[in-house]
């Protein structure tokens, strides 16, 4: 019975393990034959994981290779300690890189924490970062940042970008294809624990790097026009303003600087755009616009310069309203009208003119169309068919009232003016390039059509010459150039009607004035009561703009007035480009674009001086010698503070920055007071605070012209000066 019992139990146990051999055996045909493909890429999925490279979007420089917009990678390191390996080594290379002493990775890797924070927005190598990568347990974010090393450039300029790295705004927003490039991608691993590693021979494609973008912007000549801009919103007391300096040949934009303006300041923006205030936002232009009427009038033969208007003692009643004049005018010629700037004469030359063909004057000039700047959301402007004019329209808008320009449709319409009478595409894109393959695109000048004859930009520029030697424009004057241009003083508008007490100041010139190289507009928005005729601020910031571009570059040089012929000391040499920022990678990819080798003695961190100097002339092949620290500024390295008191504020803040120390300017004229004092250590980058006095009596004589007082509005007219 019992060995019965014993016989029945090992077949039993011999039947089980035969059909479990069997599954097994069955199993194991299922997973590495049969399913054998569905199996290795669950396994692949769960082991592995493909994630994108990144591609580094291209820099964005001016026409000199100085940089306006590079990318820079940060990282932020985390570790899970239980997934870590123990290996000393790792640990001591992992403390190396973060900065810390190997016992202390050591004890915070002994943690029983989940994850641990090491360290954030630290700078890795190529090398380094691979290096990490491959150690499990060790988590890499990467952040990226725009860095704008000419930070007082106007921001919606050259715009920004989102958190997936795509252009929002600006040449960044209209250079997004190039800037882009194409992402790779490659293989993350994964351990038995889930913790990410990866190889460092793993698979992958590598990112194609976006182009390089090099705009017309002239970061000198950008410098000079930031720095009169912000001293004369703060000196005047505007709410913002704008400057545009252009290359009348080619449309070149060399520089366009912004104070934007708060909320309620009366200019027009299209709801919803956070574009440039110079070509998204609408004003009227006032006196500067009787350059329109007065050469569609020459150009269509209805006037002649020298014809006479009789200018009312300053106060016309017309059959479609009353216009007023700042000045008791008499008998004027037309240039004078123009010159001295009067409304009633200006009124009374264009009065039977057809309103059709004006309409069709301004269309060509450029008006009630966008200029084709290659800048997201220009807007129009306000240019009404003539159908829809009133009585009134026809006057109003030949002295610049009831239409809406943008400062850069007036800039074009000048630099029109300024070359002969062909209006120009403003252009502010050279062309973009591939690094070490040189151009992928290129963008010419582009001449839109001729808008008037050589004969009336000749008289016109006769009269703008006018306005400056003895007219509304007088500040400006600049000693050794002779300048041109126009005044403008716009009364704002809201709804219907004008705002009492509410300007908008502006000046458009050129230099000069016989073979002009610059045209620059200037607009103040609302500035203080005592300075909001154009001619007594615009003016002076025009000519403060105009000297500095003169005594920095050769630019207004009127090459008829050489007599010496030399060898030119740049022929067979390079500007060498401004490194300033700049990481050592980044550095040397610049160098190698123009054909220098560089050489430093660090690795890491930012260049913060240079030998040669930016925009000096080198051999190809020579050696730029770069300086690097770890931060923009190092408050640990200390500078003498120059003593300031006494100059002028724009020596003081060059002398600032050739210390390398930061100001900040309080009011204006001359340094009446500084902290630090003079003579004591400061570290890099400090800020130093200057307290400056109002310029002296004859300066002021010279900003406002004598015998002008504020006008009340119910007695003005918006035009005028």
């Amino acid at each position: 019975m019992s060995s019965r019992f014993s016989e029945w139990r090992i077949r039993l146990v011999s039947a089980i393990v035969a059909i479990t051999v069997c599954v097994l055996v069955y199993r194991i045909i299922q997973v590495q034959i049969i399913q054998h493909k569905a199996y290795k890429a669950l396994a692949e999925d769960q082991q592995t994981e493909e994630q994108t490279w990144p591609a580094r979007r291209g820099a964005i420089y001016d026409r000199n290779g100085y940089p306006l917009a590079v990318s820079h990678t940060t990282y932020t390191i985390g570790v899970t300690p239980r997934d870590f390996p123990k290996d000393e080594s790792c640990a001591a290379y992992l403390a190396g890189v973060v900065g810390k002493k190997t016992s202390a990775i050591k004890r915070l890797l002994s943690r029983k924490d989940s994850y641990i924070l090491l360290a954030k927005d630290i700078d890795l190598t190529a090398e380094q970062e691979a290096r990490l990568s491959s150690l499990p347990g060790l988590k890499l974010d990467t952040r990226l940042e725009r860095l704008n090393p000419m930070g007082a450039m106007t921001p919606a300029f050259v715009g920004s970008i989102d958190r997936e790295g795509n252009g929002v705004s600006g040449i960044e927003q209209a250079f997004q294809n190039y800037l882009k490039g194409a992402d790779g991608w490659l293989i993350v691993n994964r351990d038995a624990k889930s913790a990410e590693f990866r190889l460092i021979n793993s698979p992958g494609k590598e990112p194609v790097d976006g182009c390089d973008v090099y705009l017309t912007i002239d970061s000198g000549i950008q410098s000079i026009v930031d720095f009169e801009l912000e001293q004369a919103v703060e000196s005047y007391g505007a709410k913002g303003g704008a400057a545009i300096v252009v290359d009348p040949d080619c449309g070149d934009i060399l520089a366009i600087s912004e104070k934007c303006p708060g909320s309620g300041s009366g200019l027009r923006v299209w709801k919803g755009n956070s574009g440039l205030y110079s070509t998204t936002c609408m004003y009227e232009p006032g006196s500067t616009f009787k350059l329109v009427t007065d050469a569609y009038l020459l150009e269509s033969g209805r006037v002649d310069p020298y014809d006479v208007f009789y200018g009312e003692k300053g106060k016309a009643d017309f059959d479609f309203g009353r216009f007023t004049d700042d000045h008791e005018f008499e008998w004027l010629t037309f240039k004078e009208s123009f010159t001295r700037s009067s409304n009633i004469c200006t009124i009374k030359a264009i009065m039977d003119s057809d309103r059709r063909d004006f309409y069709t004057f301004m269309l060509n000039m450029g008006f009630g169309g966008r200029t084709g700047i290659d800048l997201p959301a220009e807007s129009k402007g306000i240019l009404r068919d003539p159908k829809e004019w009133s009585g009134r329209s026809m006057a109003s808008i030949s002295i610049g009232q009831e239409i809406g320009v943008t400062a850069m449709q007036m800039a074009m319409a000048y630099g029109a003016l300024a070359n002969g009478g062909t209006l120009m595409t403003p252009r502010v894109a050279l062309e973009v390039a591939r690094p070490g393959e040189g151009p992928v695109v290129s963008y010419p000048s582009i001449r839109m059509r001729k808008v008037f004859s050589d004969e009336t930009a000749r008289t016109m520029i006769d009269f703008c010459k006018g306005v400056v030697k003895d007219g509304t424009g007088i500040n400006a004057q600049v000693e050794g150039i002779e300048t041109a241009g126009k005044t403008g003083t716009a009364q704002k508008s809201e709804g219907r009607g004008y705002v009492e007490g509410k300007y908008i100041a502006s000046f458009i010139g050129f230099a000069p004035a016989d073979a002009p190289q610059l045209v620059c507009l200037v607009l103040l928005d609302e500035p203080e009561q005592n300075h909001y005729y154009g001619g007594s601020s615009a003016a002076v910031v025009f000519r403060r703009i105009i000297e500095g571009i003169n005594l920095s570059t050769d630019l207004l040089v009127d090459p008829r007035s050489s007599v010496m012929t030399m060898a030119d000391p740049k022929a067979n040499r390079s500007a060498v480009p401004s490194f300033l920022r700049l990481n050592l990678s980044e550095a040397e990819i610049l160098a190698a674009r123009h054909g220098f080798r560089v050489d430093c003695t660090m690795r890491d961190g930012e260049v913060f001086a240079q030998i040669p100097e930016p925009g000096t002339y080198a051999d190809p092949g020579s050696e730029i010698s770069l300086a690097l620290r770890s931060s923009p500024h190092d408050a640990s390295q200390e500078v003498c503070v120059p003593d300031l008191l006494g100059l002028p504020v724009r020596k003081a803040r060059r002398m600032l920055i050739e210390c390398g120390l930061a100001g900040k300017i309080e009011g204006y004229g001359l340094v009446e007071s500084q902290v630090p004092e003079p003579g004591s250590m400061a570290g890099q980058g400090t800020n130093v605070t200057l307290s400056c006095n109002p310029l002296n009596y004859e300066d002021q004589k010279e900003e406002q012209k004598p015998g002008e007082k504020p006008v009340s509005g119910a007695a003005k007219t918006a035009g005028g000066h």
